[in-house]
């Protein structure tokens, strides 16, 4: 029952029943699985190059290459698997969650294992059958291996081994409500007592009940002006090993913040952080470089063709240059196939391309009508002016309305924190073509800050996806 409180100290004890020992911390398997997914990927490697690695299966010990490839392969795997949150504790009694970014994981590590070795043209280094029976005996081993200590889990879960006890302590205000402690840490704490203190002296009486009902986590809201003051009185708690969260009463005052950290012999509040940063800002440079380097080497024979077919069709140079804005506004050279006659080029964009438009070639109606012309922005994605997803770079003259797009959406600018890519959230939602209306102009706006505020590796390969699919079967490309 939840309490409304009057008096200056009122305290009250569920009765729930939890158990008070055995309690196994979710980390720890955590912190296992990483390890088994290591252990796998290593045994296995070695294993399979034992077995397969000579035509007639001598058994005879894997050649630097392998050895190296299986350590890579390793590492590429355990930083994946961040990207993919697969060791993240909210979310690991999720089976389905689980099972499926496993796979995905494993799918993704050796996938980028052979766009490496495709781009380094060593693949003939290695054995084809050993290379896939590695892949699928370790992937299978570590999915498997999930299914059955998850089903284990969920048993010992049912009898709250792995639930923290928690306390939630309101100062000068009303104590975290038991539903919002326990969806909020996704069931892993149980509150099994709650109070309202009007006197900070009196939080030392709390000592003798999280010793005797074994605490773990001790949950203190303040009004934002009181917690200086809380914080300079939990030496009243210091003598415990009990970890204390002090959380401002009213959630707003902190909602727009990123982080926490100390800075110094002080508490700094991060406002604001890059999207994307850290190792998923080197995981998304590797899928940007991969990709973009196996693209070039498959669509070479078709990028030729293309070039040929523009020199045949009109005259002029075969690539057209514009500058557009990049990352954090910086402008750079934007490379396509021309699809326009030379004389009617417009290297500003200030008039946007139409259907029918009479400045398309014929040649270049077809390459635009599949996307053939973007095509040059590969080598963009190689030197680091763009990445393949990431929301569409507009030229420097592109208006709508007859008026700057930064004039008309605020918000605008937001979209050029991370790089500009060769497709995007918004291109596969159908916010593509001619930005002749506000409306479509804030649809893609909307889309690009979705994108930047929910970026992962798994949406990129999503988009990926979807944008192979539409460019077969989309009409609004013109």
């Amino acid at each position: 029952m939840w309490l409304d409180y009057s008096d200056s100290r009122e305290i009250a004890w569920s009765h729930r029943p939890t158990l008070k020992s055995k309690r196994i911390s979710l980390y720890n398997f955590a912190a296992g699985f990483a390890a088994f997914d290591m252990i796998a990927l290593l045994f296995t490697g070695f294993l399979c190059a034992d077995l397969f690695s000579s035509p007639r299966f001598s058994g005879q010990p894997p050649h630097d290459g392998q050895i190296w490839a299986i350590f890579f392969a390793a590492a590429l795997q355990f930083g994946l698997a961040h990207i993919f949150e697969l060791y993240r504790t909210p979310t690991i009694l999720d089976r389905r969650h689980v099972l499926r970014r496993a796979a995905l994981s494993f799918l993704s590590t050796f996938a980028m294992m052979i766009c490496i070795a495709a781009a380094t043209k060593s693949a003939e280094s290695y054995s084809r059958l050993w290379f896939f029976s590695w892949a699928t005996t370790s992937a299978s081993l570590a999915i498997v291996a999930r299914a059955l200590v998850l089903k284990r889990i969920r048993r010992a879960l049912s009898e709250s081994a792995f639930v923290h006890r928690a306390l939630s302590v309101g100062v000068f205000c009303a104590p975290l409500h038991p539903r919002e402690i326990e969806g909020e840490t996704r069931n892993e704490e149980v509150v099994v007592g709650y109070a309202k203190y009007n006197d900070l002296a009196e939080l030392a009486d709390l000592s003798d009940r999280i010793v005797q009902d074994e605490i773990d986590h001790v949950y203190l809201a303040a009004p934002w002006d009181k917690i200086p003051l809380v914080l300079r009185n939990l030496d009243l708690l210091r003598h415990l090993s009990t970890r204390v969260f002090v959380l401002p009463a009213d959630r707003r005052v902190l909602a727009d913040m990123c982080g926490v950290a100390k800075f110094g012999d002080r508490i700094s509040f991060c406002g604001m952080e890059e999207p994307i940063h850290g190792w998923s800002l080197w995981f998304k440079r590797l899928e940007d470089i991969a990709i973009a380097s196996c693209a070039l080497v498959a669509l070479a024979p078709l990028m030729a063709a293309t070039a040929l077919a523009i020199k045949l069709d009109s005259p002029g140079p075969v690539f057209f240059r514009q500058k557009r804005v990049g990352f954090n506004g910086r402008i750079f050279q934007l490379w396509k196939f021309r699809s326009m006659f030379v004389e009617q080029t417009d290297p500003h964009a200030a008039v946007q391309t139409s259907r029918d438009d009479p400045r398309v070639t014929r040649v270049g109606r077809l390459i635009r009508r599949s996307s053939i012309d973007e095509l040059p922005q590969l080598l963009n994605v190689i030197v680091g002016d763009m990445s393949i997803v990431g929301p569409r770079p507009h030229a420097l003259s592109t208006k709508t309305d007859g008026r700057n797009l930064e004039e008309l959406v605020d918000y605008y600018a937001v979209r050029h924190r991370v790089k500009p890519g060769m497709t995007g959230w918004a291109q596969v939602e159908g916010f593509r073509g001619e930005l002749d209306t506000l409306d479509k102009l804030r649809n893609r706006v909307d889309c690009d800050l979705y994108y930047i505020d929910n970026w992962t590796l798994m949406l990129d390969i999503g988009i990926i996806f979807r944008t192979l699919k539409m460019v077969l079967h989309d009409s609004r490309a013109y």
